[in-house]
């Protein structure tokens, strides 16, 4: 008996052995398969706005491959710093999206890179030109960009752009000295300044040559081969043989925190708060106000039905209740002589009283008297209306 237990146990042992190594290898191959096709695929290009190297619709790797195929020389670089230091002549600095651009960052950059031949801000936000505090501002464009209306180099007299952003309007009514606005936009503000698509400033002691530019779509490569796009940006990019293409990072936000005192909360907390509590009470009203149907749950012992028959009656004893003790027994025997007449669940008063008069020959005043009468004074006057329905329903039978 031992010996034939031992022997399928001793031949099963290879056989899980087997399939195990089979297993294993097939994991293994697995893993080895997926790890190969990550090399292949390589790092994915990145998606984020204006970014050098992102070939998404937003991305500007379109734009990059032009320029390098014009002879420009493209770095990209993601802390500004090191912007800084790879700023010198001969050499345009582009900041593509601003986003993560504090405004310590952004005068980092003005005041860095004097020696430069151009500094190009492809997206002049609003936040960056309030730090840079060049007097210009931006604006939501709300209207369309006109003809070029000015002699920058990188600009022809037919160009036109279609995606404009912001609008860069000054700040105290008209554009610092020197400068020169491209693509003014139709209308004006309240107080009467026109707005630019772009604007150039000339070079000073604290900041090189700089183009703001409000229509950074064009860039992007959905919308580079739009309209004269493709030709502007290029030339405004390509006028020096070195371009160093600043795409800030988290990192570079946390090296160069920003100076501006910003509430710790948002704007939206206090009515966000207002409202998550409005909405809180009504629902608690809505959910205190609806209670449901009645769940049964089971006992945790049995209850002999007599037990609880008896305990029931002795809570109405108690309350001396004798008009809801009496209400429950007649209702209980009109209930059960419908039952035994074979009438409908709900029947009529009257048309109870009619047939249990026939059926057991009493007169309906006197019937109507046990099933509807007045409630007894006493607990003898209850326990003789107990026996008397009780009488009553013993003298019904079933047709």
């Amino acid at each position: 008996m031992t010996a034939t237990a031992v022997a399928p146990a001793a031949l099963d042992a290879p056989r899980l052995a087997r399939r195990t190594r089979a297993v294993l290898g097939w994991a293994l191959l697995v893993v080895l398969g997926g790890v190969l096709v990550a090399l292949a695929a390589g790092r994915p290009a990145p998606e984020d706005y204006l970014h050098p190297d992102g070939t998404g619709q937003g991305g500007t790797r379109a734009l990059v491959q032009v320029l390098r195929q014009h002879g420009v020389t493209v770095d990209v670089v993601e802390r500004s710093a090191d912007a800084v230091a790879a700023s010198g002549p001969g050499t345009t600095l582009v900041v593509g999206n601003t986003d993560l651009l504090s405004d310590t960052a952004a005068r980092r950059l003005l005041a860095g890179t004097t020696a430069a031949d151009r500094l190009v801000l492809l997206d002049a936000s609003p936040t960056v030109l309030d730090a840079l505090d060049l007097g210009l501002a931006a604006r939501s464009a709300a209207t369309t960009a006109g003809p070029a209306g000015c002699s920058a180099s990188w600009v022809h007299p037919g160009d036109e752009v279609t995606r404009v952003t912001w609008e860069i309007v000054p700040t105290g009514g008209a554009l610092p000295p020197g400068s020169e606005g491209c693509f003014p936009l139709a209308g004006g503000d309240a107080a009467g300044a026109v707005g630019y698509a772009a604007v150039e400033l000339p070079s000073t002691g604290s900041h090189p040559a700089l183009t703001l530019v409000g229509f950074p779509d064009a860039a992007t490569n959905r919308f580079v081969t739009e309209s004269a796009h493709a030709g502007l940006v290029v030339r405004l990019l390509g006028g020096s043989a070195h371009v160093v293409w600043l795409h800030a990072d988290d990192e570079d936000l946390l090296a160069n925190p920003s100076t501006a005192q910003e509430p710790v909360w948002p704007a939206w907390t206090g009515p966000g708060l207002v409202v998550a509590t409005l909405a809180l009470l009504a629902f608690a009203v809505a959910r205190g106000r609806r209670l449901g149907r009645l769940v049964p749950e089971p006992l945790p012992v049995v209850v002999r039905a007599v037990e609880t028959t008896e305990s029931r009656a002795e809570l109405y004893r108690a309350a001396a209740d004798h008009a809801r003790a009496a209400a429950v027994l007649r209702q209980a025997s009109s209930r059960r002589l419908a039952r035994r007449l074979g009438l409908a669940p709900g029947v009529d008063a009257d048309a109870l009283l009619a047939a249990v008069a026939a059926a057991t020959g009493t007169d309906p005043p006197e019937v109507a008297a046990l099933l509807h009468g007045p409630a007894p004074a006493d607990e003898a006057a209850l326990v003789t209306l107990a026996r008397q329905l009780t009488h009553l329903e013993e003298k019904v039978r079933t047709p």
